[in-house]
């Protein structure tokens, strides 16, 4: 997940953020604001493409030319661009699953959308605030099937708020991960830490939690945490009384009409799944969704399902409201609401983000509401280096739609 950028420093996190800050801002012009295609998924596996006027064509030729240099990277086997604007969905396909085999992806292709479910998670946690079913304020330990006295620092307890943003002071990981050899190359540390995220129980999870001990106030300090997202997922399920993934299907999912978009991929539809790699080899399938309650990266999705997504946040109901609040400032520059990351100062445009990674795919999720924009782009590959890619690939599709 996400983890392996974020695991870093308070000032490591202020540096990156300072730095893909520049990725996030666009401004249409005035012709770009009144006019829009007719065209609602397009679909670049096709020779010839219609639009209903030039605003269709003139981006298509950016995604276009941006997708062709991206590709030119030998470990970029794919790309699923999706970009939302005034409410019309594009939907763009690029590359190859598979190098020589000529298996383009589609609109329906599904691929691992990692940490970009903790978004879901945030919704369906701003849900349950709205229905006054939990509070911010409350103290974790209500929820939990036991005391855990160690869940708390100099009396000051681990709040509901500080698992949706990552300052519960929790482990960013399962059991052991501090634990991988830090002389392992990119791709066996990928394998090591799959095997170890596929090897989690329930049960092993609550007796983790039993043995943490805290090192500072709850809210003082941010630290990226897996572990304390899925124990986000864990409380959900108690205040709902139905399973975690369960809520996230019925209350979230079919109501966008994500029809895609899984946390188990059905036997039917598994030929649809992406195969996916870090740095150029192959990597097995996450096992997220079986060990614990896959709320901090287990979802599957495609393209056309995220472009839905996109436009449900940007109706901005009064769940997408409370979920977009700012509740933890990071720094001056951004803060944290329901598990989005949220940017807005006087240089930049008020944004939501997040970003998704495991050790075989990648993707960047934003979405812009004073420009009624958003943009999701998936691949195969999850490289550190293709991470970069991804945000260069970002930075230059908005500026050239700015112009």
């Amino acid at each position: 997940m996400f983890s392996f950028v974020l695991n870093q420093n308070h000032n490591n996190m202020k540096n990156l953020f300072l730095t893909l800050l520049p990725l996030f801002f666009i401004c249409l012009s005035c012709k770009s604001q009144n006019k829009k295609a007719n065209k609602v998924v397009v679909n670049q596996n096709k020779s010839v493409e219609i639009y209903s006027d030039a605003i269709g064509k003139e981006i298509k030729q950016i995604i276009d030319e941006n997708a062709k240099e991206a590709l030119k990277d030998s470990l970029i086997n794919s790309l699923s661009i999706g970009l939302y604007i005034n409410n019309v969905s594009f939907a763009f396909n690029y590359g190859e699953l598979t190098k020589g085999k000529g298996d383009i992806p589609t609109n329906k292709t599904i691929y691992e959308i990692a940490s970009v479910t903790k978004t879901f998670t945030g919704t369906l946690a701003a849900k349950a605030v709205l229905e006054g079913k939990l509070s911010l304020e409350d103290d974790i330990r209500k929820y939990l099937p036991q005391p855990y006295s160690n869940l708390q620092f100099k009396g000051e307890p681990i709040k509901i708020k500080h698992l949706l943003t990552h300052t519960s002071g929790l482990p960013n990981g399962t059991q052991g991960m501090n634990e991988i050899p830090t002389n392992l190359d990119e791709t066996e540390f990928g394998k090591v830490y799959l095997e170890l995220e596929n090897k989690q129980t329930k049960s092993d999870f609550f007796n983790y939690l039993s043995e943490i001990n805290l090192i500072e106030k709850p809210g003082s300090k941010f630290n990226y945490s897996n572990f304390g997202s899925n124990l986000m997922g864990y409380i959900l399920e108690r205040v709902y009384k139905k399973p975690f993934q369960q809520l996230i299907i019925n209350e979230i999912i079919k109501k966008i009409q994500m029809h895609n978009t899984y946390f188990n991929v059905p036997f039917n539809k598994q030929s649809m799944l992406a195969n996916g790699y870090r740095l150029g080899k192959s990597m097995p399938e996450t096992n997220l969704a079986k060990t614990l309650w896959g709320a901090e990266g287990a979802l599957k999705s495609t393209t056309s399902d995220m472009l839905k997504y996109i436009r449900y946040q940007l109706k901005n109901g009064s769940i997408v409201k409370e979920s977009h609040k700012k509740i933890y400032e990071i720094d001056t520059d951004y803060w944290i609401g329901y598990f989005w990351w949220i940017i807005e100062n006087q240089n930049y445009d008020l944004h939501y983000r997040h970003d998704g990674g495991i050790p075989r795919a990648k993707n960047v999720l934003a979405i812009f509401p004073k420009k009624n924009i958003g943009i999701s782009i998936i691949t195969n590959e999850s490289a550190i280096s293709v991470n970069q890619k991804l945000a260069d690939l970002t930075h230059k599709i908005y500026n050239e739609l700015k112009e």
